[in-house]
């Protein structure tokens, strides 16, 4: 293997070149490889591993925001009155 990234969703390692994680199947996008997060409460530039967990919970709150809005559609159309 070449360089590593590491999934955003699961956090395992892979191959930079990989468009999905063996593991967990999370599809990578372009700007999952991002060399570096500035945190933005302080401006500052995070340790590395602190940027993977950061990104993580930024695809998490992605992900949650998704879901939330596919089940308000499922609510309203299933609660309308034939």
């Amino acid at each position: 293997m070449g360089e590593q990234k590491s999934c955003l969703f699961c956090g395992k390692n892979v191959d930079r070149t990989f468009d999905y994680c063996p593991h967990c199947g999370y599809e990578f996008g372009q700007g999952d490889d991002l060399p570096g997060l500035i945190e933005e409460t302080t401006g500052g530039v995070l340790a590395s591993g602190e940027e993977d967990y950061f990104l993580r919970l930024r695809t998490l709150q992605e992900l949650l925001a998704d879901m939330e809005k596919e089940l308000d559609l499922i609510i309203r159309t299933s609660s309308k009155d034939p």
